[in-house]
């Protein structure tokens, strides 16, 4: 791991990562999970966990190891936005072949919040476990496997006229197992699914959707600012990143800061899922000041510079002035903000029907407050 990231970032150090932008993103994206992976892992464990499709070998550790790995993809996505990203301005990145060079920033940065998106909130609902840890989390791995297995199997049938022996007999052998295993139906589960049954193997696992808005009640106000601010993105996500002709086009047009700030989501996400994994692994993480530099991680919100209070000026949609004088949370964490519309030129008029806004349709200018008196 230190040879990956002295040739990754130039450095004859591990702890030496002044390439990446600031300490807010550093410890979060890179070397928390790199000591945390390190920490329940080993070579055998991770030789065995890459070939035990029946999930027989510490799966608590495992979840801890993948799911540190996920925060490392977005961090080496950052990296990349990072470098590479200064070399146009927001003017190239939106006309000509710029607009597609945008698009691929853009993309891959909706994508790596979607997914700590949903790692945060399946890594939450493992965190509220009380029982049975390692059996829930073999049965989630075997639940997992059988979907890969079998829709490898289906569609090798279905389009090649073929069928694998070893598919089928991965198949057999997991539903097997999990029939062996004595668990009540787990939150990952959807309604009325029985492994059992062919036809509904695909559609064993609860959507990330359902599984949102079934833990709203429950999760802290602090994580649901978090998880809520990021969700109308993960909304649109789809539309941006799915090939399609025609229809709506959801891009960004300050790509600079922008997706700065989708990275400062992804940021906050992980650090909030480095914190669930170490509550699910207080009892396998043997280093225990480890476990306290993460739980005292104080990054529950955006830095400064990507968020908004009362009597901040504002540009809408990077076109009306106004201050902010209001703002207000939804049931599922989601801000909204009201503003006052300071610059009334008539040819903007379409606009000032409305006085509740995102945050992706404010941008705020950097040294100037309106008067709160």
């Amino acid at each position: 791991m230190k040879k990956l990231f002295q040739k990754l970032f130039g450095k004859s150090k591990v702890d030496d990562l002044s390439s990446i932008d600031n300490d807010f993103f550093r410890p979060i994206l890179f070397q928390f999970p790199t000591l945390l992976k390190d920490a329940v892992s080993s070579e055998s464990k991770i030789t065995d966990w890459s070939k035990d499709y029946l999930s027989k070998n510490s799966n608590v550790e495992k979840y801890i190891f993948e799911a540190c790995n996920e925060i490392l993809l977005s961090g080496i996505s950052y990296l990349k936005h990072n470098k590479e990203l200064n070399i146009y301005s927001d003017q190239e990145l939106n006309q000509g072949t710029g607009e597609v060079v945008g698009r691929n920033f853009e993309i891959e940065a909706r994508l790596a919040l979607r997914r700590l998106q949903e790692l945060f909130i399946e890594s939450w609902y493992f965190k509220e476990l009380k029982n049975s840890q390692e059996n829930t989390f073999r049965h989630f791995f075997l639940i997992k496997n059988l979907k890969a297995f079998y829709s490898r199997e289906n569609n090798l049938k279905k389009f090649c006229e073929l069928s694998s022996s070893f598919d089928t007999k991965v198949i057999s052998e997991i539903r097997e197992e999990l029939n062996n295993l004595n668990l009540q139906t787990p939150f990952y589960i959807a309604k009325d699914k029985d492994y059992k049954k062919d036809s509904d193997v695909i559609y064993l696992l609860k959507s990330y959707v359902k599984l949102f808005e079934d833990a709203t009640n429950k999760i802290s106000e602090g994580q649901k600012v978090s998880l809520g601010e990021s969700y109308q993105v993960y909304a649109e996500t789809s539309e941006v990143i799915h090939g399609y002709s025609g229809g709506p086009k959801f891009n960004l047009k300050n790509y600079h800061q922008e997706t700065q700030a989708l990275y400062g989501r992804v940021a906050i996400l992980a650090s909030n899922i480095l914190k669930h994994l170490v509550t699910i692994g207080e009892d396998a993480i043997q280093d225990k000041d480890l476990v306290e530099a993460i739980k005292g991680l104080k990054t529950d919100s955006l830095p400064d510079a990507f968020t908004l209070d009362i009597g901040d000026v504002v540009l809408v949609k990077k076109q009306i002035r106004a201050k902010i004088t209001d703002i207000s949370v939804s049931k599922f964490g989601c801000k909204k903000y009201k503003v006052e519309y300071v610059d009334k030129r008539g040819e903007w008029s379409w606009a000032f029907e409305q006085e509740w806004f995102l945050l992706k349709d404010l941008v705020k200018f950097p040294s100037e407050k309106a008067d709160r008196d």
